[in-house]
Order: structure tokens, then sequence, then C-alpha cells
């Protein structure tokens, strides 16, 4: 466990745009990062504010490409905004002794936890932990992470390839019913434009019109576990 000190956690905020939302000098947040080089996308960090207003940016395989990463800006539910918050409330904020194992290998994850709010900010760095806090955390990030993607992806097909937008439809599907997937409105836009898209064949456009309906449900269908807000003490 890592306690970074203010000055540090400027330094981050700064070389890190994802960290940069429009609320962060107003509200508590919590960061999360993953990068793994070997997967696509090769690192990605999502900033939640205690508000709910979230911010999504990943390094796809096309920023080789364009130079540019992707980003969305979006709310979580309020149930998923609760669960982080209280959940890194009953981590200490990140500042007790919390077991981890750090990478060791070019095929280990390297994950941060961050917190932070005026005056007071903390980062744990780690591949895996036998908490389970840091593990509901991290599925939970993993989760939305996960949607975003298929978003992305999607938005990518629909002006590049519509002929594969079929098995990307399907296979989100499968991950929803499964609940590998979380915040499923935040990609609300691009199934509805999938849905509406004349080009496709039916069966694609009902996919894409009841996944966008699913995503209106989101809250009691794929959110985490009911908590109250919490606060740093």
């Amino acid at each position: 466990m890592t306690l970074v000190p203010l000055a540090l956690c400027g330094q981050l905020l700064a070389q890190n745009p994802q960290l940069r939302v429009r609320t962060s000098s107003r509200f508590p947040t919590v960061i999360y990062t993953s990068v793994l080089w070997s997967a696509d996308p090769a690192s990605y960090s999502i900033a939640v504010d205690a508000a709910g207003t979230t911010t999504y940016q990943s390094s796809p395989e096309s920023v080789g490409r364009t130079g540019a990463p992707y980003t969305l800006e979006f709310h979580v539910s309020d149930r998923t905004r609760r669960t982080i918050f209280n959940v890194v409330h009953g981590l200490d904020f990140f500042r007790g002794e919390i077991p981890v194992q750090q990478v060791s290998t070019a095929n280990d994850t390297a994950r941060t936890l961050m917190y932070h709010d005026l005056g007071f900010s903390t980062q744990l760095t780690y591949s895996r932990s036998s908490d389970s806090n840091v593990e509901e955390l991290t599925s939970i990030f993993e989760e939305v992470s996960e949607t975003v993607e298929y978003g992305r992806r999607l938005a990518y097909l629909e002006q590049h390839d519509k002929s594969k937008i079929a098995a990307e439809l399907r296979d989100l599907k499968t991950a929803a019913a499964r609940h590998f997937v979380r915040e499923l409105q935040a990609i609300a836009p691009v199934l509805r434009t999938a849905a509406a898209d004349a080009g496709l064949d039916p069966e694609t456009r009902r996919t894409a019109q009841s996944l966008a309906d699913a995503s209106l449900g989101q809250r009691s269908a794929f959110g985490g576990n009911e908590a109250g807000s919490a606060s740093r003490p």
C-alpha cells in the first residue's frame, strides 16, 4: 500500500488527462487505471466522482494510427457510485495495510486505485489482491470498461464495417446476460443508432433495440450492491 503525498498526486493528475474531470476540484474522486500492453485497449482509466460524473479514457490499437485516445463522459448509476465510495471507505481510503501482489511478469496487469479530494490523496498499486473489497472495486471498473469498449467498437463498425455489427451485438447481449458488463446506459446512444440503421438486418436491429431498452433498467438488472453514500471522516 502506498500513501501518495499531495504534490505527487498533482503530478499524476497532470500526467493523466483521465483524472482531470470537470468536477474533481469540488467532489471526492476515485480513479482506476489498468495497463496490459498485450491487450486491446493496452491501457484505460476511469474516474468517478462523488456526484457520479464519470470520465473514461483508453488507448486502443487505433491510437497507433490516429494518435487519439478514446474518451467518453457519462454518469454512472447511483447504485454503482455509492458502492464504489462505500467500498473505498471500507478500505480506509487505501491508508491501511492491504494484501496485494505486484506486477512480476509482462503478462500481469498493472492496476492502480487512487482516491483524492481537497488536500487528501492516496494510491494503491497492484496486479492482484486477496482483499475482497479490492476485488470488488476491480470487478466494477473492469465491467464498466468492458461496456464502454463494446460501445467504442460498435461505433467504429457503424462507420467502417457494418457486416460485423451483428456478431458484436450478440457478444454484448451474452455478456450482459452473464453480468459481465455494467452501466449499459453509457453506450445507449450507440445502441439506438444501430437499432435505427435501415442498412442492418431486422434481427440485428432488434438486438440493438433490446439492449438499448435494457440499459434503462440497468440500475436494477446489472448494478452493484445497494449501499449508502459515504464520505471521508
